[in-house]
C-alpha cells in the first residue's frame, strides 16, 4: 500500500485541527481582559542577547508546539469547565489555562531585566515597553539598549593577614577578574566564593565567602576593584582571627548505626564494639554488617591533617556511591588548641533484594515468552561487595501449527563487585585516593535451535574508576568458550562454507581478550540549561599473549592454519570504537543533539574474521531507525526478504545522527530525527556481496532515513517509541530503489520500542 498520499491527508488534519483549536482560545479569557499573545525582547547587548534574557520575564504566552499553534491552550479552550466528564478533566490536564496579561508583571519584568542587564556591567541600561492590542490579544515588546558598558580597570586582593595571603600567592585564578572584563556581579560573587573556597581547602575551616567583599573605584565608565575583608569582621577581632587559623583534624570517628541519629554519641555503649585502626575509630553495633577496615579506607578524611573540604566532599562521594550505604552525615567539632573533631554517621541500606523481569516477544510472527530472575546482596562479605546471582530462561515456538518447531534459550551468571581496585602490592593510602571497582563475573547459556545447540561460557575480571569526570575501564581477563556439539547439514551448507565470514562463529572457539575503555563528559551535575558534549572511547584485542606463546614453543597449526588451545581455535584481533554526543540546549524546552561514531575490527595472525559476537551490526533503536535491528547492510549487500543475521553484520561501523527533542506535556517529549549510517565488511566474503569498504565507494553506501518518536521521561528512565522511516536504500539497483519516495509500510518503515535515549 502506498502511503505517501495518507501522510500528506494526516498533516493536512493535523493543521485544520490546530486552526480549529485557534479560532476558540479566547473561550475562558474574562471580558475586558486580553490574553498575551507574544512576548518579544530586542537587545543590543551581545553579551545579554534575547534569549538568555528571556529567563528574567515574570509573564510569558501560552506554550507553542513546534513554534507555531498553542496546542495546549486549544485543549483546554475546547472543554467544558463546568463538565467532570473524563474527556473534559483529561482536557484540562494536558491543556494549559489561557495567560491573562499582567500590566504589574510587565512592569516586574522591566525591573528584572534591568537589574540583570546593571548585574552584566551595562549601569546606563534602558529597557523601554511597547504594547499594541488587537483582537483581545495583547504584544509585548521589551526593546533593551544597553548604552556603554562599565568595565574593570584593575583587580587586587588585600587581605590583612599575612597567612591568608601566603596562602593565596600560589593561586592562579584562572575565572578572576581581569583588566578589561565587564563589571559583571555575578562572576564577583563567583570570585568570593572561589576565594573561600581556596582557603577552606588548606585549613581554613571557618573561612566563608561572608568575609569578603570588593571595594570599587569608578571613572569614567572604568572601575577598579579590590577584593578585601568585609566590615563585620574587621569590626570583631576574635571572629577575623577565627577564621584565619588553620584547623587540624585531631580525630576521625566513625558510627556504622543501624539508623540514622542527631547525636550518634548519645547510643548505649552496651550495644557498640569499638575499633582503634590507622588512627581512626570505628564505632559499630555488635551485630554490624561491615567490616572497619572497608570503612576506614572509604574515608578520605584523615587525622592529624589540615582540615581539606575538597577531602569532605571526596568522602560524601564515595561513600555515597556504595549501594550498601543509605544515609552518610559527615560533621565537624572544636576539639581546642585550633583543632576539629570529625564525627561521620555512617547508616547501611537494604542488604538483600530479588527482581524478576518477564517479556514477551514476536521475531517474524513467532511467539515466545522470556523469564529471568535476579538476586542482589549489596554488602556480600561486609566489605561493600556487591554479589549478583541470576538466572534466565527462554522458549520461542517456531513454525506453523502442526510443524511447531521448539527453541529454547537458559543460562545464568554470577558477579561480584568488589569497592576498590584490587592491584598487588597497593597500599592503603593509594586504594583511598583511587577509589574505583574490580569486578569478577562468570557466567553460561545454552542455546537450543532446530539448526543447532550452542554452549558459551565467560569468565571475566574488569576495574572501573573514576579521575573527574572522567570514567575509566580496565578489562584484565574477559574470557569466552563457544562450544557447538552438533548443527544440521542443511544450516552448515548454507551459512558454514570455508570462504563464511560466520563459520567461525559456528565452531569451538576461543577468546581471550584485554580491552580499556574511557568516557568523558563535561556535563554539570543537576543543571538543565546547559549545553554539554560526551565522548566515548574503546580498544580491545585478543589472542596475542596465546599467539606469542604457540609461536615460541612452535606449536603445530591445524587443517586451517591456526593454533590451537585446548584442541580450540582462538580468536586473534583489534577492535576500536570511538563516539562522540554534543547536546545543544536551545531553551527549556528543545533541545538538539548530534552524534556521531565509528568502529573497527580487524582479525590478523590467528584468525581470518571477527567473532560474531565481536562483529558490528546496523539498523534497530539506536542506530538508523529507518530499518528494524540487524537488517542494514553491510555495505550494498542486499536483505533476501527474511531476517538475515548472519550475513548482514560487518567489521566497520559508522553512525551519523541529529535528533530535535522538545517536551510536549506533562512528562511527554517528542522527537524528530535524521539518522545515517551503515556497516562493512573489512574483507571480501563470496556471501556478503557488496559488502567491502571502499574509499572511493562508501559514501554511496551510507544509508539514511528520518522518522518521529515519543518519549515519556520519568527522571529515573526513559521509555521511547520511534518510528524511523527510510530516505535512501544502499542496496537499491536503481535510483528509483535507492531514493524512497512511493512508500510503502512493509519495506519502508521501523516502528523501535526501548527504554532509555539512543545516544
Amino acid at each position: 500500500m502506498i502511503v505517501s498520499k495518507s501522510i500528506r491527508h494526516i498533516l493536512v488534519c493535523s493543521v485544520v485541527a490546530v486552526l480549529f483549536s485557534a479560532c476558540n482560545l479566547l473561550r475562558y479569557v474574562p471580558e475586558g481582559e486580553t490574553l498575551l499573545n507574544k512576548v518579544t525582547i530586542k537587545s543590543d547587548v551581545s553579551e545579554a542577547p534575547s534569549d538568555q534574557l528571556q529567563a528574567y520575564l515574570r509573564q510569558t504566552p501560552n506554550s507553542r508546539f513546534l513554534g507555531i499553534g498553542r496546542a495546549k491552550l486549544g485543549f483546554y479552550s475546547s472543554q467544558d469547565i463546568n463538565s467532570n466528564k473524563w474527556k473534559d478533566r483529561w482536557l484540562r490536564k494536558i491543556g494549559e489555562e489561557p495567560v491573562i496579561y499582567d500590566s504589574l508583571l510587565t512592569l516586574t519584568s522591566q525591573e528584572q531585566l534591568t537589574k540583570q542587564l546593571n548585574n552584566k556591567g551595562y549601569l546606563d541600561a534602558t529597557v523601554e515597553v511597547l504594547t499594541t492590542e488587537k483582537k483581545r490579544q495583547t504584544n509585548v515588546t521589551f526593546v533593551v539598549t544597553g548604552h556603554e558598558p562599565y568595565k574593570i580597570r584593575s583587580y587586587t586582593i588585600d587581605i590583612p593577614n599575612d597567612s591568608i595571603m601566603a596562602a593565596l600567592r600560589p593561586r592562579r585564578g584562572q575565572n578572576a577578574p581581569k583588566a578589561g572584563d565587564l563589571f559583571d556581579v555575578d562572576a564577583l560573587a563567583a570570585e568570593r566564593e572561589s576565594v573561600a573556597k581556596y582557603l577552606r581547602r588548606r585549613g581554613y575551616f571557618y573561612f566563608q565567602k561572608e568575609a569578603l567583599a570588593f571595594e570599587a573605584d569608578s571613572s569614567a565608565h572604568e572601575i577598579g576593584l579590590k577584593l578585601t575583608v568585609h566590615n563585620t569582621y574587621l569590626n570583631n577581632d576574635s571572629l577575623f582571627a577565627m577564621a584565619c587559623t588553620k584547623q587540624t583534624i585531631s580525630s576521625v570517628t566513625i558510627y556504622d548505626i543501624a539508623t540514622a541519629a542527631d547525636d550518634a554519641e548519645t547510643l548505649n555503649r552496651a550495644d557498640l564494639d569499638t575499633t582503634q585502626r590507622e588512627g581512626y575509630t570505628v564505632i559499630q553495633h555488635k551485630k554490624s554488617n561491615f567490616r572497619a577496615k572497608m570503612l576506614t579506607q572509604k574515608v578520605l578524611i584523615q587525622p592529624h591533617t589540615l582540615y581539606n573540604e575538597r577531602r569532605v566532599e571526596q568522602t560524601y562521594s564515595v561513600l555515597n556511591a556504595l549501594p550498601a550505604i543509605k544515609y552518610v552525615d559527615i560533621s565537624f567539632k572544636e576539639a581546642g588548641g585550633d583543632s576539629l573533631a570529625c564525627v561521620i554517621v555512617i547508616a547501611p541500606a537494604k542488604k538483600h533484594s530479588f527482581s524478576v523481569d518477564i517479556e514477551g516477544t514476536n521475531s517474524a510472527g513467532d511467539l515466545g515468552v522470556g523469564v529471568g530472575i535476579t538476586y542482589q546482596n549489596k554488602n556480600a562479605f561486609k566489605g561493600g561487595e556487591i554479589l549478583k546471582i541470576g538466572a534466565k530462561g527462554s522458549y520461542e515456538a517456531m513454525g506453523k501449527i502442526g510443524e511447531i518447531r521448539n527453541t529454547y534459550e537458559a543460562g545464568g551468571d554470577v558477579s561480584l563487585s568488589v569497592p576498590f581496585l584490587l592491584f598487588p602490592f597497593a597500599t592503603s593510602d593509594f586504594r583511598r585516593r583511587i577509589g574505583g571497582t574490580t569486578e569478577f563475573a562468570i557466567g553460561y547459556n545454552l542455546q537450543q535451535r532446530p539448526e543447532y545447540q550452542r554452549h558459551i561460557a565467560n569468565l571475566g575480571m574488569k576495574y572501573a574508576w573514576n579521575i573527574r569526570r572522567t570514567r575509566f575501564t580496565f578489562d584484565l581477563i574477559d574470557i569466552n568458550y563457544i562450544y557447538l556439539p552438533w548443527i544440521t547439514d542443511a544450516f552448515r551448507e548454507q551459512y558454514l562454507k570455508p570462504s563464511s565470514s560466520i563459520r567461525y562463529s559456528y565452531e569451538d572457539h576461543f577468546i581471550m581478550r584485554l580491552g580499556f575503555g574511557i568516557q568523558h563528559s563535561n556535563k554539570r551535575t543537576n543543571s538543565t540549561t546547559q549545553s554539554f558534549y560526551t565522548l566515548r572511547g574503546n580498544i580491545s584485542t585478543a589472542g596475542n599473549l596465546l599467539y606469542g606463546i604457540s609461536s615460541a614453543i612452535h606449536q603445530q597449526k591445524n587443517e586451517y592454519g591456526q593454533y590451537e588451545i585446548f584442541n580450540i581455535a582462538y580468536a586473534q584481533y583489534v577492535k576500536g570504537d570511538f563516539d562522540f554526543t554534543y547536546n545543544h540546549y536551545i531553551n527549556k524546552n528543545i533541545r538538539l543533539v548530534c552524534h556521531a561514531g565509528i568502529g573497527v575490527a580487524y582479525p590478523y595472525g590467528n584468525a581470518s574474521v571477527i567473532p560474531y559476537e565481536e562483529r558490528y551490526f546496523s539498523g534497530g533503536a539506536n542506530s538508523v531507525r529507518g530499518w528494524a535491528v540487524r537488517t542494514l547492510g553491510p555495505g550494498r549487500y542486499a536483505n533476501k526478504g527474511y531476517i538475515d543475521y548472519m550475513n548482514q553484520s560487518g567489521d566497520i561501523r559508522l553512525d551519523l545522527n541529529l535528533e530535535a527533542r522538545f517536551k510536549l506535556f506533562w512528562k511527554i517529549y517528542g522527537a524528530l530525527f535524521v539518522d545515517a549510517g551503515n556497516i562493512w565488511t573489512i574483507k571480501e566474503y563470496e556471501e556478503q556481496p557488496g559488502g567491502f569498504f571502499q574509499f572511493s565507494e562508501f559514501y554511496k553506501e551510507i544509508a539514511c532515513s528520518y522518522g518521529i518518536g515519543l518519549r515519556a521521561d520519568f527522571d529515573y528512565f526513559v521509555i521511547r517509541l520511534d518510528m524511523g522511516i527510510k530516505l535512501y536504500e544502499p542496496s537499491g539497483t536503481t535510483s528509483t530503489e535507492r531514493w524512497r519516495t512511493d512508500l510503502t509500510w512493509k519495506n519502508d518503515f521501523a516502528l523501535h520500542f526501548a527504554i532509555g535515549y539512543p545516544f
